[in-house]
């Protein structure tokens, strides 16, 4: 068998048994060697009847030698061996020419396997599985709904699709579990007609899919059901460009059940931390806290943060993102859920819909203030809502109706695209935090207003590249300068979040004691800038 580097390839043996339970009653394991000794370890799964899969990517070009071992010796898989053969990636997607993820060596972005770095762009789809439609679209565009997403997704540059599987909201037969004469077993046609289709799609358009197993009260009643849940599907799912972000909302709001979901959760993360051979990221979906919360932080399984700020029901200030990276400095971070495009805001003073402006705000914030992406959400789409006939009532978060169609050509969808390409062109793992660099005396003197809509400023270490936001609220002027730049010849340019588009200002600029005075914002209305000094 021919599998080309880190693709995923399936091996597929048959057993001389028949068990009762063919899922619980047997376990199956691959040690896979490859060519420079490295050992990948691979679960198979159940796929119906008496067939067990593996599926396995290899990580280096070159023979891979496995072996299989079995709980029961009888059923003639137990000591088989085999080969495959691994060529290189023919193609032009990062996830496989570069490889799968880890931390960078830095400590505050993620890299593939290779050490390119990889700037997470997420799009947000909940029901990726339960909600969205393989086979039918109403958008005029598009043919299917799932697909069209992707497709979309892709072109405007996304790299990581967040989702989650959400078992609880599928019936039994239907989804994924089957009552079987002996207990329950994985529903193998759903899964092969169903979530295999999904998974095998977002693979193959080069995403990263975020992977969360469930929302977060789930494992109160039924912590058995998802250990088992989880060992499926990382021996069904394990060898494809994943990142497990455990549960949605991983400690809910319910203060009485709070550590209970927390501890339950982490023991399937370090189920998953020991199943997976691979060792693909670990993170969990944070609950929208204040300030933001921290719990796992300090356990090894747990490599990233995955941020929620919320959808306005509590502010969205730097102050909480400058706090929670000086307390944790040495896990990258990402914003993972905040003011999805079109949202109902929660806010006392009353709701509005969140447009683009505000979550290009929060978004570019979370970025300069040291994060290493950033997940884009649009009401309609994480919630799956076909029309406007289909929308709920009691959906607090849908006052202004929106569908899946309103979300997938929202205009913040190409914004965010703009966004990644501009931080990989400024080498953003490169960049850090540069706080008290600009100093204004208007237009505000209050600290507080100017924390929250003050100008953002990140830079290199010696401050040959220096990225400064200028959010929508801030007027240019008021004797505004940045300070503590070197006395060496600098190029500056405008970058406009709206389409794109860059407007030199020229390459003459020379600091004057370590000052700088820049122009006027481009535009004098609401809207945000980006400034870009680079060092000649």
């Amino acid at each position: 068998m021919t599998i080309e580097q880190w693709r995923a390839g399936i091996l597929t043996f048959l057993s001389d048994v028949e068990y009762d339970n063919p899922f619980l009653d047997v376990q199956i394991q691959a040690v896979f060697a490859g060519p420079s000794g490295q050992r990948i370890s691979r679960e198979a799964y159940w796929d119906g009847g008496n067939t067990y899969c593996i599926s396995f990517a290899p990580t280096q070009p070159g023979e891979w030698k496995y072996t299989l071992s079995c709980s029961d010796a009888g059923n003639g898989l137990h000591g088989q061996s085999g080969s495959v053969i691994c060529v290189e990636y023919s193609g032009g997607l990062n996830i496989y020419r570069h490889g799968f993820l880890k931390v960078g060596e830095q400590g505050n972005h993620l890299a593939h396997s290779d050490g390119t770095p990889f700037f997470w762009l997420g799009d947000t789809h909940w029901g990726f599985v339960s909600g969205e439609s393989w086979e039918e679209s109403n958008h005029p565009r598009m043919e299917s709904q799932f697909k069209g997403m992707v497709d979309r997704r892709v072109r405007q540059g996304f790299t990581v699709y967040q989702t989650n599987l959400r078992p609880e909201f599928l019936p039994m037969n239907e989804g994924y579990w089957a009552e079987g004469p002996h207990g329950l077993l994985p529903n193998v046609s759903f899964y092969q007609e169903t979530v295999d289709p999904r998974m095998e799609y977002i693979a193959d358009g080069g995403l990263v899919n975020a992977l969360g197993l469930a929302w977060s009260g789930a494992i109160l009643d039924q912590p058995e059901l998802y250990r088992h849940f989880a060992r499926y599907i990382v021996a069904r799912y394990g060898a494809l460009p994943v990142v497990w972000t455990l549960a949605g909302e991983v400690a809910g709001y319910a203060g009485a059940t709070r550590q209970q979901c927390i501890d339950g959760w982490r023991e399937i993360a370090l189920l998953v931390e020991r199943l997976d051979g691979y060792g693909n990221l670990q993170t969990a979906h944070y609950t929208n806290e204040r300030p933001f919360a921290d719990y796992y932080q300090e356990e090894a399984w747990f490599d990233f943060t995955l941020n929620q700020a919320g959808h306005g029901d509590y502010p969205i200030s730097p102050r909480h993102f400058r706090e929670h990276r000086s307390k944790y400095p040495a896990k990258p971070f990402i914003e993972g859920e905040s003011l999805y495009e079109g949202v109902s805001t929660l806010e006392e003073l009353g709701s509005r819909m969140a447009d683009a402006a505000m979550l290009r705000r929060v978004a570019y914030m979370s970025i300069q203030l040291g994060g290493c992406g950033y997940t884009y959400g649009a009401q309609g789409i994480w919630d799956t809502v076909w029309d406007k006939d289909s929308i709920q009532p009691y959906n607090v978060f849908n006052a202004f109706g929106r569908t899946w169609i309103d979300g997938i050509d929202a205009e913040g969808g190409d914004q965010m695209g703009y966004m990644r390409q501009f931080y990989e062109a400024c080498r953003f793992e490169k960049l850090h935090p540069v706080p008290g660099c600009f100093h204004t005396a208007l237009p505000f003197s209050d600290e507080t207003l100017s924390d929250l809509f003050g100008p953002l400023i990140s830079a290199d270490e010696g401050m040959s590249t220096i990225v400064i936001y200028f959010p929508p609220a801030y007027r240019s002027g008021g004797g505004a300068y940045i300070q503590g730049l070197p006395n060496k010849r600098y190029a500056a340019k405008w970058f406009d979040p709206r389409s794109g588009v860059y407007t030199e200002i020229g390459s003459g600029i020379e600091p004057e004691e370590g000052r700088w005075t820049p122009p006027h914002k481009p535009s004098p209305g609401d809207w945000d800038w980006l400034l870009i000094l680079t060092q000649l």
